[in-house]
């Protein structure tokens, strides 16, 4: 652990000099090389040449990091700062970023308006973490669907209203190459509600083809596949659902310095319906490290993140950045916001 909060704050290798006069540690230089060689034997650090210090392996922050959820970290949070200034900072106790954290987020927060809190909330997590902030607003998996309603609008187009027990009432065009009259469309209005109203939306999501198919054959199957098209999209996160900040904190990092490797993550960062995908999934704490990631472009990242609920949705908030992150602050980061998300967004 002293290696990892030294490496993370130096962004160079570290040498068992420089780990002993920052750590003060109460042992031999010849103590401290032995260990690191043993630790090296062993995946948890490694050396970029022969003449430097060593860095650690993913291995090694995957173990930093269960080590820092196994705390429970959640962040007793006082006092006042900049937290930009001192997050990584190690001679800086955890007690006196969190309070500076906590002061920010609540002075900037009480800044906002209700339709700006979740794109204002991914800047402020951007800039005191000084990684990329991304807030992802509340899906409604678990919320229940109160009705569902088809009506028809002009020759080959249906509009389907869902609406939920909390929450938005979603609106999607439907085209169709049909040609149902009023009774028909009405009848799969009636039919659809008695299979599909009162279930979540992720239960309907996930049984739609079999409770369709309960219809038989009584019904016009080009509009019933558009329709079960379209309540399959109803848990998949839209693209202005993803709220990211902080593009130039990853900029400036020493892991970033690749054109190429940038490149690849931002155009990651663009599609944000892929970005947003991957998000949805996470509840929770969750900290995932370079390979853990799923898409090729995050191997060289974190992710930290902490999911809040608003009336039955599930919303995400996190951090990405370079592997080398402080992941105890930013744990606390997360998890102190999304503690104020569910406030904040209602």
């Amino acid at each position: 652990a002293d290696h990892v909060r030294a490496h993370v704050d130096l962004g160079a290798p570290v040498g068992s000099s420089s780990l002993l006069a920052r750590e003060r540690l109460d042992v031999s230089p010849a103590t401290i090389r032995k260990t690191l060689v043993s630790l090296e034997d062993k995946g948890f650090v490694q050396q970029p040449h022969t003449s430097a210090g060593r860095v650690p392996t993913n291995k090694a922050y995957r173990f930093y990091a269960m080590h820092v959820l196994g705390r429970g970290n959640a962040g007793h949070v006082f006092g006042r700062g900049d937290a930009g200034h001192v997050l990584g900072r190690g001679d800086v106790d955890d007690a006196t970023v969190l309070g500076v954290l906590r002061h920010q987020l609540d002075a900037k927060l009480q800044q906002v308006s209700a339709d700006e809190i979740h794109g204002q909330l991914a800047e402020i997590i951007g800039d005191v973490s000084m990684q990329l902030g991304l807030v992802l607003a509340p899906r409604f998996e678990q919320v229940r669907v109160d009705h569902l309603e088809l009506v028809r609008l002009a020759e080959g187009r249906m509009l389907l209203v869902v609406a939920l027990e909390t929450g938005p009432v979603r609106s999607l065009v439907i085209e169709v190459g049909t040609t149902a009259d009023d009774r028909e469309v009405a009848g799969v209005s009636v039919r659809l509600n008695e299979r599909l109203a009162g279930r979540t939306v992720w239960e309907v999501r996930a049984t739609v083809h079999e409770r369709i198919r309960e219809l038989g054959s009584g019904f016009e199957p080009e509009l019933l596949r558009a329709v079960v098209d379209e309540i399959e999209s109803l848990a998949t996160p839209p693209r202005d659902a993803l709220h990211v900040a902080g593009a130039r904190n990853i900029c400036v990092q020493p892991e970033f310095r690749d054109a190429t490797d940038v490149a690849d993550l931002f155009d990651l960062v663009e599609h944000r319906e892929i970005l947003a995908g991957l998000l949805s999934d996470r509840e929770g704490v969750v900290v995932t490290i370079g390979d853990e990631n799923e898409r090729h472009e995050l191997h060289l990242c974190s992710l930290v993140t902490a999911s809040y609920q608003v009336r039955g949705a599930i919303g995400v908030i996190g951090v990405m950045g370079p592997t080398r992150m402080p992941y105890d602050r930013l744990v606390a980061l997360v998890n102190y916001a999304a503690s104020r998300a569910p406030e904040l967004v209602s």
